[in-house]
């Protein structure tokens, strides 16, 4: 009997997708290459979306299974069994529905009638072979050119003629052109031809089917309804005609319920129902209905669940059951592979699943029932894999009946299944790859508590098939979940078959870690249990062998002892290392700093509580804490005898500490591990037990006795639960003895250099050395104020580059008691708050009994100023009659007025003032003199500054012109820094193209009826002459002499002068007659009017006096006065 038979499960030709099945003839695919790209293209990369269809390469010698005589009546026969186990092969690999048969001929070809004959006797000897079979024959004529009956004529006689000479109806003649551009679409287009006539094949077939329902009767043909069911949904099933087919299908297993069931033939109906069962679930997920299959499979299965069998034979019942929910769920998971959606609580996995524990439960029936079981005389058994029916007893093949026909028999057949099970079927080789299968799928749907519960039971299948390696490993990853989920029952359970496993495998690390778990408080086992692995680890550092674990077969305990034996044989063991963070042990531990922070010249403490939860006292030879500095390792060991034994269920608490390094200073020390040594110094192994961070990590957290919630912290009175370990400490530089005083103003002002005063007093004991300072913005400030934040010292204030920070000062060494001071200045660019940090670093000699250290010290402050704007400043132009303007002629002179307000809350000094012009713009006179320099101002108080300015010829005319820059030097008036200087930009001016300019010559003052004199120089700064019209308007408060009107024609760079003498009539602050001057309309080039020029240039007032008495000697002084000051 072959070895990978299954009598429970699915033949493969069940389970193999029924296609159309074609035979392809006359391809020599081994010597011509045009005839491998034509097999190709059918046979190859056949993708979902082409026609279901299933090729075979046929040879010139093959041949077909012959057929059967038909059967005249069913009267008397009688059926031998339900479904032929040769039947679906045969439609599937045997019998082709067509045959084509492929030949190159070519419509044009010169031996066109020669080679008519030949293929026409190849047709006729096919059909001879496929005599008595209705399987279809199509030819198809391989061409290299392109040509098709209906657009050639000649072709289309050719192709009649051919059909009629092969006897072949004219839809069974094909053309494939060869071409290796478009090969694959002909032959796409050419296989759904053939597809046509193949249904066509296995619609005859059904029909046949069909013919035989008349002559059947369900007194004796009931068998007989079941499997023509069959063959018609299997039928359809070819023709891909799916929904007749599972209709088929389900009339199918309805029959088959009717059938009576005995235990002689429940085994072929089930193994029917199997098959059945299966096409219509397969079906069901291949048309997307998903609960139908599952409505369709737990139907099946509470239908079968509750027929046994025989009680002899009852692991088959369960080894059925277990074959049918892997089977659903193989057909479940190809659903989902190909699409199908599941969910949490639908899968395959739960079949699966179920499948592993019926091949339990199918063991241990197997292991009950056939225990007395002995070695078969005679093989019944043989040719168990080739009956004629499925699911039939080889010992009785072709006889379905209610009863066995011979009883003797029947009971040597059943005692050889039996022999069979117990002795050649390996169990745990199909329980193992269901766990698997089921465990991937929960992994898959996010169920990890299932998966866990799964591969705990197959770790214990591991167990069960002697491979302890396996199941330790399972069980470590299920164990770490259950400790941190506190699940205390399952861990204990499987701790117990983990101990097992670690001692079969003879995994000495394993096994310590699990031996002191096992004594631990939180497994749940019984004293003696404890007692015995205590007992067991107290051998092992005793350099035996352990004791065997209860439950372990005998032949396990000789390989296991023999392990041990070589392990511990063989000299001295290298050092065990448990890992202690992983596991829930009896012993915990806590490591915890004294404090958060120490300074350097303190001791560094350490509190270290360990707490041993075994029933049994425990000797460690050494218990010490490391630290991610090594330097202090060898500093926090304890090794004394008497404070490392510790008793059953109690804490011991050790206190360390270690002076700290200067090089650690502003570094942080971490409590990296604890660890621990085991045993005694004459121990003959060495067990290093080590706890990673302070004792509080990985699961032993969850460990603790300590609720979840913190309010419950209050209830439990044990400060080993309650102590929450500080795992990290900064050491600080020593506490700094040097006293810094600073003066300041809180208030700074933008722009100036605010000075702060730094006061050094050494308080310390010894001499100060090294003093580095260190001032300037805290580092914490915006980005913005970094760039508008300027430091420095004295030396520094005339440097451009300066940055926000002046960092290592150096300020020499100070004796005792001694002071020393020094100065920082600050230019904030921006108004707004900042918080400056001054930091003093120094080194002190510091005696500790007979060691002298050099310890550094740093001293940091921070205050806080707020930068406010001390003045603002508004520049306007004016004309020399201070009005205001926005645009002035090329060679006009005009005023630029700077107003400074103070909004300082300290008194300012204006030092001086300058202008910084432009090139197309130049001061009147040659220098710009300062009318505020060393003016101080007050919050509130304004001061005006003036200038006279005027623009150079190189100013582009009808083009706005920036002046400059107006530079203010300033500082605060009570501060000895320098004076800073503050650049406001100055207006821009339009500059006006005036061809004719106009001078004015008049007195400051004149004196009623004393005549005076006025005089208009008029020059033509343009490349022609003007010609102008002059005229002089009268006024009622003088008289003149001059032209009233005169035309003037004035050469390019030339001037002419027109004077008037004029006769004041009234006195006070009189309107002069107006001049009024226009262009002749001939110059080109010039407005017409010269008006809007002269308003702005001209004077228009002039102060005339009254006329003085001649005896009135103090009013012509006062007369001469008043005259002196409008001249100046």
């Amino acid at each position: 009997m072959e070895d990978e038979f299954d009598p429970y499960g699915l033949p493969p030709e069940v389970t193999t997708p029924p296609h159309g099945l074609i035979g392809m003839l006359g391809l020599d695919i081994a010597n011509k290459s045009t005839h491998k790209a034509v097999w190709e293209a059918f046979s190859l990369n056949r993708r979902t979306d082409r026609t279901p269809l299933h090729f075979r390469h046929l040879s010139s010698d093959f041949q077909i299974p012959p057929m059967k005589q038909k059967r005249q009546s069913y009267e008397w026969y009688i059926p031998k069994g339900i479904l032929k186990a040769n039947w679906i092969t045969k439609y599937l690999y045997n019998i082709p529905a067509l045959v084509v048969l492929f030949y190159d001929l070519d419509w044009n070809d010169t031996n066109w009638g020669e080679k008519k004959t030949e293929l026409a006797a190849k047709v006729q000897t096919l059909k001879t072979v496929l005599s008595g079979r209705n399987t279809r024959v199509a030819l198809v004529l391989i061409q290299s050119g392109i040509s098709v009956p209906g657009e050639d004529t000649g072709a289309a006689e050719k192709a009649a003629t051919l059909c009629a000479a092969c006897d072949l109806p004219a839809k069974h003649l094909f053309v494939l052109p060869h071409s290796d551009a478009h090969l694959l679409g002909y032959t796409v287009r050419l296989e759904t031809a053939l597809s046509e006539i193949a249904w066509s094949f296995y619609l005859g077939e059904i029909k046949g089917v069909r013919a035989h329902r008349d002559f059947l009767n369900k007194t004796n043909h009931s068998l007989l309804f079941v499997r023509h069911q069959f063959k018609l949904g299997f039928l359809n099933e070819m023709r891909n005609d799916r929904q007749t087919a599972i209709k088929h299908y389900a009339q199918c297993y309805h029959h088959l319920l009717d059938l009576r069931s005995t235990d002689t033939n429940l085994h072929e109906i089930r193994i029917v129902a199997a098959i059945v069962n299966y096409k219509i679930c397969r079906l069901d997920f291949a048309l997307n209905l998903p609960r139908d299959a599952i409505a369709q499979f737990r139907r099946h299965i509470d239908l079968f669940r509750q027929r046994t069998g025989p009680k002899e034979l009852i692991f088959e019942h369960y080894a059925w059951l277990s074959k049918q929910y892997q089977i659903f769920g193989d057909v479940f998971e190809e659903a989902v592979r190909l699409g199908l959606p599941a969910v949490q609580t639908q899968h395959p996995g739960f079949y699966y699943q179920q499948a592993a524990q019926y091949a339990v439960l199918r063991r241990k029936t197997a292991l009950q029932v056939c225990k007395d079981v002995t070695a078969p005389v005679s093989d019944l058994l043989e040719g168990w894999n080739e009956l004629e029916f499925y699911g039939q007893r080889p010992w009785r093949p072709g006889k379905h009946s209610l009863e066995p026909p011979e009883q003797q028999r029947e009971g040597e057949g059943i005692r050889e299944v039996q022999y069979h099970e117990v002795k050649e079927v390996n169990h745990s080789n199909a329980i193992i790859p269901l766990f698997s299968s089921a465990i991937s799928q929960f992994k898959k749907y996010r169920c990890p508590r299932i998966k866990r519960h799964l591969m705990v039971q197959m770790a214990e299948e591991y167990h069960q098939a002697s491979d302890p390696s396996k199941a330790l490993t399972l069980l470590n990853h299920v164990m770490w979940d259950y400790r941190s989920e506190r699940w205390w029952g399952l861990l204990s359970s499987s701790a117990r078959l983990a101990l097992q496993c670690a001692y079969c495998t003879a995994a000495i690390t394993e096994y310590f870690g699990l031996s002191l778990e096992f004594v631990g408080g939180r497994v749940q086992a019984s004293a003696q249990e404890k007692r015995r692995v205590f007992e067991n680890v107290m051998r092992l550092l005793s350099g035996q062998a352990p004791e065997p674990e209860p439950d372990t077969p005998p032949e396990v305990v000789t390989v296991a002892t023999e392990a041990w034996s070589s392990l511990l044989g063989g000299g001295q063991l290298a050092p065990v290392t448990v890992d202690m963070t992983t596991l829930v042990p009896c012993l915990e531990v806590r490591a915890s700093f004294g404090q958060s922070q120490f300074h350097v010249d303190q001791e560094v403490a350490i509190t270290l509580m360990i707490r041993n939860t075994c029933q049994e006292p425990l000797q460690l030879s050494s218990l010490g804490v490391t630290t991610n500095s090594p330097s202090y390792n060898d500093r926090l060991l304890e090794t004394r005898p008497e404070n490392l034994l510790l008793g059953p269920n109690c804490v011991k608490e050790l206190s360390l500490s270690f002076k700290p390094l200067v090089e650690d200073v502003r570094k942080k020390v971490k409590v990296t591990g604890v660890r621990a040594q085991l045993g005694t110094p004459g121990s003959s192994i060495v067990v290093s037990l080590q706890w990673s961070g302070p004792g509080n990590e990985g699961v032993t957290v969850h460990a603790g006795n300590t609720p979840s919630f913190s309010e419950f912290n209050i209830l439990c009175g044990n400060k080993f639960d309650t102590t929450v370990p500080i795992a990290e400490t900064e050491i600080l530089p020593r506490q700094p003895k040097l006293q810094v005083k600073t003066e300041h103003d809180s208030t700074a002002l933008v722009w100036e250099w605010l000075p702060i005063a730094v006061q050094l007093t050494n308080g310390e004991e010894s001499l100060v050395s090294d003093i580095l300072v260190s001032f300037g913005l805290d580092s914490s400030s915006h980005s913005n104020l970094e760039h508008a934040t300027q430091v420095c010292t004295s030396s520094g204030l005339q440097s451009d580059k300066l940055g926000s920070q002046v960092n290592h000062f150096q300020s020499g060494d100070l004796a005792v008691g001694k002071e020393c001071s020094l100065t920082f200045y600050i230019k904030c660019l921006t108004a707004a708050e900042r918080t400056l940090n001054l930091k003093v670093e120094y080194t002190v000699t510091v005696s500790s009994g007979t060691t002298v250290s050099h310890c550094p010290c740093v001293h940091e402050k921070s205050f806080q100023i707020q930068a406010v704007i001390p003045f603002q400043v508004s520049v306007e132009t004016q004309t020399m009659r201070f009005e205001k303007v926005g645009r002035v002629a090329g060679a006009e002179n005009f005023l630029v007025i700077p107003r400074i307000k103070c909004l300082s809350h300290v008194p300012i000094t204006l030092t001086n003032s300058t202008l910084a012009l432009a090139s197309e713009a130049q001061v009147v006179g040659g220098e710009a003199i300062s009318q505020i320099a060393d003016t101080e101002l007050c919050d509130g108080e304004m001061g005006a500054d003036c200038f006279c300015i005027a623009l150079s010829p190189r100013a582009t005319p009808n083009t706005a012109v920036t002046l400059g820059q107006y530079v203010l030097y300033w500082k605060r008036s009570s501060s000895s820094s320098p004076a800073v200087s503050v650049s406001v930009g100055l207006p821009s001016v339009v500059v006006e193209q005036w061809g004719v300019w106009v001078e004015c010559e008049v007195p400051p003052q004149g004196v009623v009826r004393s005549p005076l004199t006025l005089a208009y120089d008029i020059a033509n700064n343009a490349a022609h002459t003007m010609e102008l019209a002059l005229t002089m308007q009268v006024s009622d408060a003088f008289m003149f002499a001059g032209h009233k009107e005169l035309r003037l024609k004035v050469l390019p760079g030339c001037s002419e002068r027109v004077t008037y003498t004029l006769y004041p009539l009234l006195a006070g602050n009189v309107q002069l007659p107006k001049l009024c001057l226009s262009i002749d309309t001939h110059s080109p080039g010039q407005p017409a009017s010269l008006e809007a020029l002269l308003a702005r240039i001209l004077p228009t007032h002039i102060y005339i006096m009254p006329q003085a008495k001649k005896n009135d000697t103090e009013v012509a002084a006062l007369s001469g006065q008043l005259a002196a000051m409008v001249a100046s």
